[in-house]
């Protein structure tokens, strides 16, 4: 969903989130920290061990953690909900109303959360009607139809008309036989933050992990800081680097914030074009899926990334990152801004080994790569030559979508021999 950041809600959740802080200050205040390990990371090299903890509970546990240290000050607009300010103050007319008795904001948080759980109707796509019912909290509001999404989303943003810091995460829920998709909300009324999941009916304090342990929070839509280059988030699972905004030729990712350890790479925004090369520590343990890489997307100038040879799950290798996997390392990431690109051997190229690379003019494929796989090279409009070990084999449609008159090198690459297609 866009981004929307509403005047009036920043305006409305001001003084909560004042209180909120004193409330939930920790001894070492959130800036200090961030200035103590940010300082010397942004340089050149690989970030150091710091003695910053590792997120290395339950996912509930962990949110917990990260809420307990960032105290719900960070939560200052609605993040990526889509609203629009004439939707917003329907919204919170429509809530002043139904909170007029109430005089704290738990009685609050609670005739809400009432309200919302028994109000609206869960859309299990059974009607027809229902199919083009979205979840955003002013369609939801008006159709009273929605999946957990939208419960939490209309939760959201009636709490945070009200001064109450509010936050949509999304996960998974057990329930005993499988995992399903799932959405709902951190809150702090009074202060106190609570667990509340409408679509369930279930409202939970946090500090009492164990009775919400079916909850597995993966990603939060809130930024939990911003140090003037980087800004940080939990998505993962993790402590991830969410946005790069400045930052020199080479930037080194650094090793932790809030006092935890930063273990994710997954951007959701263009990394700024200065930047050419990335150092990354061993900290660092995941870039995201193959299907939702930021760097895929908001990388692809990059020319090399640079890996601590101490990291336990990542390897460098010319620049190209590879996950560790015993003595047979699985590529994970190729820089975009690539133009030459040197592999380690593999026996087999696979499909979209190398796939949308812009940059690329020369591959080299080294000895102990025995055959190219149907689209091993796919879309890469600059390529001009591949080197390929002698006895290696060929697929047809090896090279896909690539310039047609592409040379194919056979050993040392000093000139074309003869080459075995199928």
């Amino acid at each position: 969903m866009k981004r929307h950041y509403s005047l009036l809600s920043i305006l409305a959740v001001g003084a909560a989130l004042i209180a909120c802080n004193k409330e939930n200050a920790i001894e070492t205040p959130v800036n200090d920290i961030m200035q103590e390990t940010s300082a010397n990371t942004h340089t050149r090299g690989f970030a150091e061990p710091d003695g910053a903890n590792p997120l290395k509970g339950t996912p509930s546990e962990n949110l917990k953690a990260i809420f307990e240290a960032t105290g719900p000050g960070i939560i200052t607009s609605l993040g990526e909900m889509n609203i629009t300010e004439e939707q917003y103050k329907e919204l919170k007319e429509f809530t002043d109303k139904l909170v007029a008795n109430n005089n704290t904001q738990m009685e609050k948080y609670r005739t809400i959360f009432r309200w919302v759980s028994t109000n609206l109707t869960f859309n299990d796509f059974s009607n027809p009607d229902w199919y083009h019912m979205g979840n955003d909290p002013y369609e939801v509001f008006k159709n009273r139809v929605a999946v957990c999404q939208g419960y939490s989303n209309l939760l959201t943003v009636m709490c945070f008309s009200q001064g109450i810091p509010t936050v949509v995460v999304n996960g998974f829920l057990d329930t005993g036989y499988y995992e399903l998709g799932h959405a709902w909300v951190y809150t702090c009324p009074d202060n106190t933050w609570i667990v509340s999941d409408p679509t369930n009916k279930g409202s939970y304090e946090m500090k009492n992990t164990s009775t919400y342990k079916h909850l597995r929070p993966m990603q939060a839509d809130v930024e939990l800081y911003w140090d003037g280059s980087i800004v940080y988030n939990y998505a993962n699972y993790s402590i991830n680097i969410k946005e790069i905004h400045t930052g020199s030729a080479s930037l080194s990712i650094p090793y932790s914030t809030l006092g935890f350890v930063i273990s994710s790479f997954n951007p959701t925004m263009g990394i700024p074009e200065d930047i050419s090369e990335i150092y990354i520590g061993r900290n660092i343990t995941t870039f995201g899926e193959s299907y939702n890489m930021g760097l895929s997307y908001h990388g692809t100038h990059l020319q090399a990334i640079h890996v601590d040879e101490n990291n336990p799950t990542l390897m460098g290798h010319k620049g190209i990152v590879y996950k560790r996997n015993g003595d047979d390392p699985q590529l994970y990431y190729i820089p975009g801004g690539m133009s030459f690109i040197e592999l380690l051997p593999m026996e087999l190229v696979d499909k979209n080994t190398i796939y949308n690379h812009t940059s690329v003019e020369e591959i080299y494929f080294p000895e102990g790569t025995k055959r190219l796989e149907s689209y091993a090279i796919e879309n890469c409009p600059k390529l001009k030559r591949i080197y390929v070990p002698v006895n290696a084999t060929i697929a047809n449609n090896a090279l896909y979508n690539v310039p047609k008159n592409v040379d194919i090198i056979r050993g040392v690459p000093s000139g074309i021999t003869n080459i075995t297609m199928d």
